[in-house]
Parts: C-alpha cells; sequence; structure tokens
C-alpha cells in the first residue's frame, strides 16, 4: 500500500499541471514580487521618518543639572558648610527652523512617493515587454512546426515524384535538406521560448518553472496614432519622474533657505537653584553663541549647488521627456503601418500563391525549386508578419512607458 501511495505521488508531480499566466496577472505579480521595487517601497517608509522628526517642535532635549559640595565656613577650616544646586535648560531655535525643515522632509517624502510610482512604471513596461517577447516565442514556435509540417508535405511529395521519374535525385536531396532546416529553428525557436520564459519569472520575481507559460494574443489592428503635441503637456503631469524631479527642487530650495537659517544662533534658557546651609539662590539664564568663525559657509554653498543640480536635472528631464515622445511616437507610427502592409499586401497573397503552388505541383503544372521558393517566401512573411506584431506591441509599451499613461 505504501509503495502505490509513493507511485501516486511521483506520477503527480511528474504530471503536474502548466500553469498559464496573462498580462494583467504578470503585471500584479511583479507588483508584489519583484525585489527591487520591494527595496523602493522602504524608502517612503524613511522618508516619512525623516518627516516625523522634522516636525518635532524642540529639536533637542531639555538638559538637567545638578551640583553637591561641601566647603569651609572660614579659612583654614571650621565647620563645613553642605551647597546644593540643579538647573534645567533647553534650548530653542528663533528664525523657523523648524518650518523650513518640515517643508523640506515633506518634499522629500513626495520625492519618495514619486520615485515608487515611477519604478512601478518601468517595472510595468519591462513586464510588457518581457510578456510579449515569451507571446511572440510562443508563436514562433507554432510557424516553426507549421513549417516542418510543410517540409514533412514535400518530402512526402517530391518521393512520389521521385519514383515516378518526374524529378531527380538532387531535387529530392534538397526536400530532405530544408526539412533539416525547417527542424533546426524549431529547435531555435524552443531554446529562444525557454530564455524569454526564465526572463520573464525573473522580473516576476518568481522562481523559475518549467511549467511556466503566458497567454495573450499580439496585435492584429494597427491602432490610431495619438497627436503627439497634445501629449507633450500631460506628460508633464503624469509621469511621476518629472514629479520627482520637481519635489526634489523644492526640498533642495528648502534646505537651502534652512542652512542659511542655521546661521543665527539658537538662545539657551536656563533655570536654577542653589541651596546652601544660610542663603537660597533661584534664577533664570539665558545664553548664545556668537557666529564669530562659524556661520555655517560651507553648509550653506553646499545646498546652494544642490539646489542648482536639482534645478538642472529637473529642465534635463524635460527636455529627455519630450525627445523620448518624439522616438516614441516615430516607432510606434512605423510599426503601425508596417503591420498594415504586411497584413495587406502581403502575408495574404504569399499564402494564397503557396496553396497555388502545392496543388500545382502535385498535378505536374510546377516544378520542385518552383514551390520550395514559394513556400520560403510564404514562411518568411509569417516569420515576418510576426516580428512586425512584436514590434507594434513594444512601440505601444514603450509609448505607455514614455507618456505615463494608456493609448486607449
Amino acid at each position: 500500500m505504501t509503495r502505490m501511495l509513493i507511485f501516486i505521488c511521483n506520477v503527480l508531480l511528474l504530471v503536474s499541471p502548466a500553469y498559464a499566466l496573462t498580462l494583467g496577472e504578470a503585471v500584479e505579480t511583479a507588483m508584489k514580487n519583484n525585489p527591487d521595487l520591494q527595496a523602493v517601497r522602504l524608502e517612503q517608509g524613511a522618508a516619512q521618518g525623516r518627516l516625523d522628526q522634522a516636525g518635532l517642535w524642540l529639536r533637542s532635549n531639555p538638559v538637567m543639572e545638578g551640583s553637591l559640595s561641601r566647603k569651609d565656613t572660614v579659612p583654614g577650616g571650621g565647620e563645613k558648610a553642605t551647597n546644593r544646586g540643579i538647573a534645567l535648560s533647553q534650548e530653542f531655535e528663533l528664525a523657523g527652523q523648524r518650518g523650513l525643515r518640515v517643508d523640506a522632509a515633506r518634499s522629500g517624502r513626495e520625492k519618495a512617493l514619486q520615485d515608487i510610482l515611477d519604478k512601478e512604471r518601468v517595472l510595468i513596461a519591462e513586464v510588457k515587454d518581457a510578456f510579449v517577447r515569451a507571446l511572440a516565442a510562443k508563436r514562433k514556435i507554432e510557424l516553426s512546426e507549421e513549417a516542418v509540417k510543410l517540409q514533412d508535405e514535400l518530402v512526402a511529395s517530391a518521393a512520389i515524384k521521385f519514383q515516378t521519374g518526374d524529378i531527380s535525385a538532387l531535387e529530392q536531396n534538397l526536400a530532405d535538406v530544408e526539412l533539416g532546416k525547417a527542424r533546426r529553428e524549431r529547435m531555435l525557436a524552443e531554446r529562444e521560448r525557454r530564455e524569454a520564459l526564465l526572463g520573464l519569472q525573473e522580473i516576476l520575481g518568481i522562481k523559475p518553472s518549467p511549467n511556466f507559460r503566458v497567454e495573450g494574443e499580439l496585435p492584429m489592428e494597427a491602432p490610431d496614432i495619438p497627436d503627439k503635441n497634445k501629449l507633450l503637456e500631460t506628460a508633464s503631469l503624469q509621469r511621476p519622474d518629472v514629479q520627482s524631479a520637481g519635489a526634489e527642487t523644492i526640498q533642495a530650495k528648502a534646505a537651502m533657505k534652512l542652512a542659511g537659517r542655521e546661521a543665527i544662533p539658537s538662545v539657551t534658557v536656563s533655570g536654577f537653584y542653589n541651596q546652601d546651609d544660610k542663603l537660597n539662590e533661584a534664577g533664570i539664564m539665558l545664553s548664545f553663541p556668537l557666529p564669530l568663525f562659524d556661520r555655517k559657509q560651507g553648509d550653506r554653498k553646499e545646498a546652494a549647488a544642490k539646489a542648482g543640480q536639482a534645478l538642472i536635472k529637473q529642465a534635463s528631464l524635460e527636455r529627455a521627456v519630450e525627445r523620448e515622445i518624439e522616438e516614441a511616437h516615430a516607432n510606434l507610427a512605423a510599426a503601425a503601418e508596417e503591420l498594415s502592409l504586411f497584413k495587406k499586401d502581403v502575408l495574404g497573397k504569399a499564402m494564397e500563391n503557396l496553396g497555388l503552388m502545392h496543388l500545382a505541383f502535385k498535378e505536374g503544372k510546377f516544378g520542385f525549386f518552383e514551390v520550395r521558393l514559394a513556400q520560403k517566401d510564404t514562411i518568411d512573411a509569417q516569420f515576418a508578419y510576426l516580428e512586425s506584431q512584436l514590434r507594434l506591441q513594444l512601440a505601444l509599451n514603450a509609448w505607455e512607458k514614455v507618456t505615463g499613461g494608456s493609448l486607449k
């Protein structure tokens, strides 16, 4: 009985069913499991901690001091007197440093949030690209199988023609060679599919599985090309990296103002009480440092330089967004036109010609080389159509990535 159970368990493990992921499920999985995104998300908590720290009303804790001493009541000795003292002091900022510190930390938190959204934007684009490549690899295997089938049929027809003396041994050998090439292409397509699936699983943050599959369709129709001039304005509002650069600039400006305010000395207020055997003393004392040497010169220069860097980075990013939109728009238009051309003028006619050629070859109207040429043209057209579908979907993904939104 035990052996039977073990045998059944092994069989179930060997024939475990494959699971197929849709594009939406792949994106959702990556958002949950991708380690790089998880690491970036932790920065939001760190930024919130900095904001909480900056919001403290008093930056330093109060300081308590106590003293206990004995002294002679008369010179050279005599009765001993005991002195006791206690003091409490607190430092206060007078130049509004807390408000500027909160402004800088709040902008830092906004930057951290936008960085997370930007990482999600880039990750979604990577998932979509990897997913469509896996879909294309899957379709490539199907086309390779069709090519092997066509070559098998051609080899069978060539064998019959050779037996009847209609073709030479050279032509039959060429048919066998083409069949071997088709089988090799099928093996290469299978390797490409495995590599594509492994790459997708790595991006998704899941363990590699031999049963992992993808499910979906490549684009069959070219979409309407949007007006890039209208989207140039909305891209700055939709792209989180642009928003992050803006938040970084605001943060740098607040930090520059804060560095200037830090040069203004803070005041320390102290209350004290002293007691000895004869006298009690209580009072308040004020103290502040004199800014003779350290006036935060270096801190102000550093803050000003960082503010300038942030402004340059923001302007450079805005120009880069314009270039990316121009490039993505051109690639999308070219890919859409290519797909329409293949579907309308190339693929259908190539398939029709192949069918007519095969029929004519069986009837002896065309020779082996004419059929082989038509077959090669048809197979090449199918693979080229697949490449045009892949390029179009990659162009759509790139358009959504650079604009920060969907084409629909």
